[in-house]
């Protein structure tokens, strides 16, 4: 096919996710001329495309920014931690910042494949209804998620773990509920907590919705746990006993994401559970009974697939020890979230498993050794470690340049890590501030004129977003520094996670 269409650009960012609008509005403000492509009709990803409407993570920086522009306009529902953005809105003002910054958006555009010489990408090759288009840049920054443009490029990636012998996250697809009674289901939630139904420590009876599923099993109405765990996010300015939630809910496991015979199966496998997982909420769930199903997310809840081999490869054991680096441009606090593999009734992997005691972290003897749910394949290894919320890892900036390619850059849950820092890393605001710091990335190496954006120092990059105003200067604020300053001991929950307790069994909560 011929080219239909030649752009020249100093960026192209590759994907219009999270990361990839954060890279695009960077790289604009600091001056450069920017293209950013995306094959949907808008910007967001799986936070407004697929309904993963909270912001997990760090909040500083452009998502910042993000979440305070829209609650401004009354779009974000802005709480210590995970706020919760209005997706529609959320897609809109991610346009609006895009464009203000003087940045262009070619939207319905897929990429494809890409030519090389002498070491760098010299263009881009994509498809969208014009036919075959062709991207000149100077730099280029791989935002898609599956890292489709590293693939392309020859980069070297992996994917999965060899614990799990291929098999990605499991999967899950957002939707949207109208006419909830959310004051309702949320006073049913506490007074569950305070009953004879709630255990700790036992996975099956840890959560409301949870408890509910193995009773509509045990009835006859449901065949199966659709969902090991979830959460239910309120949709901003509306009424509590009469409003629109998201969920990101029903689990599909045993996944290959980067085969599209495997993504259809699990498409049409999530479109199923949807209904069924709607039909129990109305008969089992209090503040449910009335729920219609809105909208289904039009985006699959992938988490994980290809993910880049990168100057530096971010190990798990670098996030449970709190690994500072000179070059960190994002502080992360959250707790390992490896959604697991296989089916069962548990949720997330929070912890990672070593041979040896690892410092800095916390850690107990393996508890989970005979599991089969949570490790189907091997026997994990004798000590249990966890994040310390109490504490903060780093993302080093060269964790963000690829191998191989002078020009090109990664952002978002494709950068270089493994499996278990990719399961803690890969969620909103992490992938927003890396997707910043490639954007500033790119402007500086194509202003310093070097050969290959490896000769950048990354001390440079973490100076400038300090200047922009993200707080890498300092502890994480807000919610975090509540956590470090709240009195009590550190124990695991029933999901596996660290809860801080007081005296008196309260938490720090949201």
């Amino acid at each position: 096919m011929d080219t239909a269409k030649r752009f020249y650009c100093d960026v192209a960012v590759c994907g219009g996710g999270p990361a990839g609008a954060a890279a695009a509005i960077a790289a604009g403000r600091e001056g450069k001329s920017v293209i950013l492509m995306e094959l949907r009709e808008s910007l967001g990803g799986l936070c407004t495309n697929g309904y993963i409407t909270g912001i997990a993570g760090n909040v500083d920086g452009l998502a910042k920014e993000w979440v305070e522009r829209l609650a401004a306009e009354g779009h974000a529902v802005v709480r210590p931690h995970l706020p919760v953005v209005e997706p529609e809105f959320g897609k809109m003002m991610l346009e609006e910042m895009v464009l203000q910054s003087g940045a262009r958006i070619l939207y319905g555009t897929h990429v494809v494949d890409c030519i090389k010489e002498d070491g760098k990408i010299k263009s881009v090759i994509a498809y969208c209804k014009s036919g075959k288009v062709e991207i000149f840049a100077d730099a280029y920054i791989d935002c898609t998620g599956d890292a489709d443009l590293i693939y392309a490029a020859g980069v070297p990636f992996e994917i999965s773990s060899g614990e799990y012998c291929g098999l990605d996250q499991s999967v899950t697809m957002g939707f949207r509920l109208a006419y909830v009674n959310y004051k309702k289901f949320m006073e049913a939630n506490k007074a569950f907590r305070k009953s004879k139904d709630f255990e700790y420590g036992n996975p099956k009876r840890s959560s409301l919705i949870v408890f509910k599923q193995f009773q509509a099993i045990a009835e006859g109405k449901l065949h199966e746990l659709l969902s090991p765990g979830n959460i239910v996010y309120p949709m901003p300015g509306r009424d509590q006993e009469c409003m629109d939630v998201t969920l990101d809910a029903t689990h599909t496991f045993d996944c290959h994401n980067d085969d599209v015979v495997d993504l259809t199966r699990q498409i049409v496998d999530q479109h199923r559970k949807v209904v069924w997982f709607v039909d129990f909420l109305r008969e089992y769930v209090p503040g449910f009974e009335n729920c219609e199903l809105e909208a289904l997310a039009p985006m699959n809840g992938v988490r994980d697939s290809r993910y880049a081999k990168g100057e530096y490869f971010l190990r798990a054991e670098d996030l449970a020890t709190a690994r500072k680096f000179e070059d960190g441009i994002w502080q992360h606090s959250e707790p390992f979230d490896t959604h697991v593999p296989t089916p069962g009734f548990h949720c997330a992997i929070r912890h990672i498993n070593t041979d040896k005691k690892l410092e800095n972290s916390l850690v107990r003897p393996c508890q989970d050794e005979k599991d089969y749910m949570m490790h189907p394949f091997v026997r994990p290894l004798k000590w249990e470690a966890r994040t310390d919320p109490r504490d903060w890892s780093e993302i080093p900036f060269r964790a963000l340049i690829c191998r191989g390619v002078d020009n090109l850059m990664v952002a978002g849950r494709c950068f270089s890590a493994d499996f278990h820092a990719m399961g803690n890393i890969r969620i909103i605001g992490p992938s927003m501030g890396m997707g910043q710091a490639a954007g500033i990335g790119c402007s500086m190496y194509i202003d310093k004129k070097l050969n290959a954006i490896r000769e950048l120092d990354g001390v440079l990059v973490r100076k400038r977003m300090i200047e922009l105003g993200v707080g890498l200067d300092h502890a994480p604020t807000g919610y975090w520094e509540t956590v470090r300053n709240f009195k009590g001991e550190p124990t695991v929950n029933a999901g596996d996670m660290i809860e801080i307790r007081n005296e008196k069994g309260e938490t720090p909560g949201f």
